[in-house]
């Protein structure tokens, strides 16, 4: 099947410039993901209640810190399963008929496919984390057998586990259109989006290649900047009671550089998402409009 991979990424750019309103499925994603920072830097904390040697309140602070995460994670999940499918039909609205439907509506159109969609995010997660682990071990067991010897050969290894990961993002991403799109079941999906990888194996690449490493260059550069702030956080805690002139610097750079950074990261999810719809439709339906397809947003 013909694939024009320039019509793709200019039609994705239209709907993600006309569409503003789904830059906030985004914004509410990147939010989310910045609350990772000040939870990562709670453990700093553990060394000041160290020195008070009261061992109660660094225990009840670990169990406290690991249900907090637990709980943050399950909440993400779900309301990232939500954003995902809600930013799908509003993308599919928009290629369809360029109708601008409201955001709760959207949420609200989102919930029978919550759970499928859910499970396949968390299958996609489970995989990529039993996949990391197994190769990690033998990783370790070549170092350590070969009194660090295998490390040469392991690193080529290493370097493959990126194309395969972002492989699976793929995979995980056309999976969750023919959930949404096609109403399929979780496995029925997974079977469709592995044939249409593996039939588009090179239109597929052209599309990683492009959105996650184009566009993701160019958001480092834009992004690691404002990160700056929350990295130096860290060093106002070195003399152990906290340097009050170093953190109120960082907070206040990163009360300016959130919001920004929230706008990129919504239009990037828009024009992602937009890419991956796109592509889906392309590789099984070809370029001819499809107006029945309004019928998964119904």
């Amino acid at each position: 099947m013909n694939f024009d991979l320039g019509e793709v990424l200019a039609r994705a750019w239209q709907i993600a410039w006309k569409n503003k309103s789904l830059w906030w499925f985004g914004v509410f994603l990147s939010l989310g993901l910045l609350v990772i920072f000040p939870l990562m830097l709670a453990p700093i904390s553990f060394p000041i209640l160290l020195q008070d040697r009261r061992m109660d309140l660094i225990l009840a602070g670990i169990v406290g810190f690991v249900l907090i995460l637990f709980l943050f994670f399950a909440i993400l999940y779900l309301v990232s399963a939500v954003l995902q499918t809600a930013l799908t039909l509003g993308t599919l609205r928009a290629i369809q008929v360029e109708e601008r439907i409201p955001l709760i509506e959207l949420i609200k159109e989102s919930l029978p496919f919550l759970w499928r969609v859910l499970g396949v995010m968390l299958l996609y997660a489970t995989a990529v984390t039993i996949v990391n682990l197994v190769l990690q071990a033998i990783i370790f067991l070549l170092i350590i057998g070969t009194f660090g010897l295998g490390m040469l050969c392991a690193t080529p290894l290493t370097f493959l586990m990126y194309p395969a990961i972002y492989i699976a993002i793929a995979w995980m991403e056309q999976t969750i259109n023919g959930v949404v799109i096609d109403k399929m079941t979780v496995m029925d999906a997974i079977k469709q989006g592995w044939q249409i990888i593996r039939n588009n194996l090179m239109a597929v690449s052209l599309v990683i290649v492009v959105v996650y490493f184009g566009i993701g260059v160019a958001s480092t550069v834009v992004v690691i900047p404002m990160m700056a702030p929350f990295l130096v956080i860290p060093f106002s805690f070195l003399e152990g009671d906290p340097n009050w002139t170093i953190l109120s610097i960082s907070l206040l750079c990163g009360a300016v550089f959130v919001p920004l950074f929230a706008l990129i990261s919504g239009w990037s999810a828009a024009f992602t998402k937009s890419v991956w719809v796109l592509t889906y439709l392309r590789l099984t339906r070809g370029s001819a409009p499809q107006p029945e397809l309004l019928e998964a947003t119904s």
